[in-house]
């Protein structure tokens, strides 16, 4: 807060000064899609264009690439849901909402529509493949199946 003087010995403006938000940067070993999510958010409050967050000036392709490049895929994704665990200093309601994004970005990775029928499907193969001989299911994950039945 700042504090200036109007000409009269009585009546001063107090001027609110918000602390400005600043762009992370990333940290060596930090979960990229948290990252990300963190860079986007500071961006929108700082109301920056979306097209001048990467200098490619295509913000989804260099977000895709890192994810691409940190592993962050869709079977990455879906090792990070099902190994989640509450980290340290973490409150249930903060691990609720990062086991939500885990779960949103695994089924975005995997190309899963935003429909019950669809998730149904999904969670039946997935169900379907983890009880497979691991060899059997990475023959089977290399020809796309749609759905347990196919």
């Amino acid at each position: 807060m700042h504090l200036t003087t109007q000409g009269k010995p009585d009546t001063v403006t107090i001027l609110n000064v918000a602390a400005c938000p600043t762009l992370p940067v990333y940290q060596e070993g930090e979960d990229i899609a948290t990252y990300l999510t963190r860079f986007e958010r500071v961006a929108e409050l700082l109301q920056l264009e979306p097209s001048t967050y990467a200098t490619t000036k295509d913000c989804d392709t260099l977000k895709k690439s890192l994810l691409t490049g940190f592993k962050k895929t869709a079977d990455g994704y879906h090792l990070d849901f099902r190994n989640a665990k509450i980290r340290d200093g973490e409150n249930y309601s903060q691990f609720s909402v990062h086991l939500a994004r885990l779960f949103q970005s695994w089924l975005e990775t995997s190309q899963v529509q935003e429909s019950f029928h669809s998730l149904k499907k999904f969670m039946i193969l997935d169900q379907f493949l983890a009880l497979l001989n691991p060899d059997l299911c990475i023959f089977i994950k290399e020809h796309r199946p749609n759905s347990a039945a196919s």
